[in-house]
């Protein structure tokens, strides 16, 4: 009979030895479990946060670079403005020069017409003068027999000038009126075409200007995109990453009560 008793406790403690090393086993098990996944939840936990510090400064980021899309937009719309201001201002100018061009040619035109009339006005009134002098040559008292006569009178023989000092005089005043208006018609083309020259480069240094600003405004819009792309994935990979945490701590959760309890009770059934 002892020795069946023997064989009893023998047999018991071995039961409890199994138990008690099934029971390390478990807690050891349980121990290693809740600090992987403790580990686990830190490390998502962090990186939740510099998903949404990135996030956060990508936004930042975009906010500025649509401003400075702004800026460069309202730039374009100012330089259109003074470009629509200064094409306005040149077009005046060309018209006005037009016009007084126009003007300048027409009455340096009725100038020449006058010289012209004038001079063959008083060149036929000199021939006519000239046709209608009648030389009569009378026998002069006081001639000597055998010796030469005196000159005759100088308007016999000398062209008829009548106003021909007249004629020069207003000629000449019209002359120099006609070649003052041909100076100031020659410098306003010259004037005009330095407008023009200047007009021309201020326009195509400013469309350059709008090319260059519309290219910086496309090369932002691009980055912006990447940028939208970037929180897009990193706000998809928090969500990942939360529901992966979510679950770790369910995990923890669930484990949590049969883990105390062999925590809690493993020294006791060690003593026992």
């Amino acid at each position: 009979r002892f020795d069946k008793v023997v064989e009893s406790i023998d047999k018991m403690v071995g039961v409890l030895e199994s138990e008690e090393g099934e029971d390390l086993k478990r807690k050891e098990g349980c121990e290693k479990a809740r600090v992987e996944d403790t580990r686990k939840a830190v490390l998502l936990s962090r990186s939740m946060d510099e998903l949404s510090d990135a996030v956060t400064r990508l936004k930042s980021e975009i906010e500025e670079l649509n401003a400075q899309v702004k800026d460069k937009k309202n730039n374009i719309v100012s330089i259109e403005e003074q470009l629509k201001e200064a094409k306005r201002v040149r077009d005046d100018e060309h018209s006005e020069w037009l016009r007084s061009d126009a003007d300048d040619r027409d009455a340096a035109v009725v100038v020449g017409n006058a010289i012209d009339v004038l001079k063959e006005f008083y060149a036929a009134k000199a021939g006519l003068v000239q046709k209608k002098t009648v030389v009569q040559r009378q026998p002069v008292e006081g001639i000597v027999s055998g010796a030469a006569p005196p000159p005759p009178p100088s308007t016999w023989d000398t062209p008829y000038s009548g106003k021909q000092d007249e004629n020069t005089g207003i000629v000449s005043i019209l002359t120099m009126v006609k070649d003052d208006i041909e100076k100031d018609q020659t410098k306003a083309k010259t004037e005009e075409g330095t407008s023009q020259k200047a007009y021309d480069t201020f326009k195509a240094e400013n469309e350059q200007l709008i090319a260059d600003l519309s290219t910086a405004i496309s090369e932002l819009k691009g980055t912006i995109a990447d940028k939208a792309g970037d929180v897009q994935d990193n706000e998809k990979d928090r969500l990942t990453k939360r529901s992966e945490l979510q679950g770790i701590l369910k995990q923890i959760k669930d484990a949590a009560p049969g883990c105390d309890f062999f925590a809690v009770n493993f020294k006791t059934r060690l003593t026992n």
